[in-house]
């Protein structure tokens, strides 16, 4: 059961890109820094997240690349796709493939479980009932998923609350697509944003360097097909466990380590 347990905490630690410890720092060192930030550039952050926002269901697939440093201190990339889909307050499904792994995570009013279908493994964590909360209770697990701004209430806030400095970079070619750039800071991290802009604004890619690490390891996501509209099926929030599926006591084991 020992070897199972870590199999899946492995595949979980493709999510994490952070802890608690680093979030509580974090905090602690944003009000010592005086803000610059272009008034302009909030502006184009809000337009594109307020659609975000206002959808009461959404979907998006995610396309991630995150820099791990590796045992020799070399930096090896790692990619990986979320499918995501949320529907507010209180439901979010993931499908992350990465690493040769397929992680499900269902969210539905209270209770997150977390199953890695090719070994039948599961985790069930319960929680607080809607989203916001959740996320917060999960990073404080070390399960922090790095596109949890824009599954949050307000995305918009979640991202701009801690920006210390923030500018127009203009607008610039991605690929063959012209986009808003924009570039932020805040105490420990530093962060672009392209945005699509016309009458319907989609937030189109995220860059972040964590700044709190030696190697200062980035990570970009690119965001496809967004729904807005989306109308899921009330199954897909609910885990229906497999009759050979196998529970683990993942997250309890990983807290006794600390």
């Amino acid at each position: 059961m020992r070897t199972r347990a870590l199999c899946l905490m492995t595949v979980l630690a493709c999510f994490a890109i952070g802890s608690a410890q680093e979030s509580h720092n974090h905090a602690a060192k944003k009000s010592a820094i005086e803000k610059d930030v272009d008034p302009l550039a909030l502006h184009v952050l809000k337009a594109a997240t307020d659609p975000i926002k206002q959808s009461q269901a959404f979907s998006f697939r995610a396309l991630v690349s995150r820099e791990h440093l590796g045992s020799n201190g070399q930096i090896i990339t790692l990619f990986h796709v979320s499918d995501v889909t949320v529907q507010r307050p209180d439901k979010i499904h993931i499908e992350f493939r990465g690493r040769g792994k397929t992680v499900q995570m269902f969210y539905n009013a209270g209770q997150s479980v977390l199953y890695t279908p090719s070994e039948k493994l599961y985790t069930t964590i319960s929680g607080p009932n809607n989203i916001d909360a959740t996320l917060a209770d999960l990073e404080k697990r070390d399960v922090f998923i790095p596109i949890s701004n824009f599954l949050e209430s307000d995305p918009y806030q979640s991202l701009a609350d801690d920006v210390t400095t923030g500018y127009v970079v203009g607008k610039v070619m991605l690929f063959d697509q012209e986009v808003h750039h924009l570039a932020f800071t805040e105490p420990d991290a530093e962060w672009q944003l392209w945005v699509i802009g016309g009458e319907h604004p989609q937030v189109r890619r995220m860059e972040i360097i964590d700044n709190s690490k030696p190697e200062r390891p980035r990570i970009a996501i690119d965001f496809l097909d967004w729904n807005l509209n989306a109308t899921p099926t009330p199954d897909l929030f609910t885990f229906q466990k497999p009759a050979d599926a196998q529970q683990i006591d993942l997250l309890k084991q990983a807290a006794t380590k600390k």
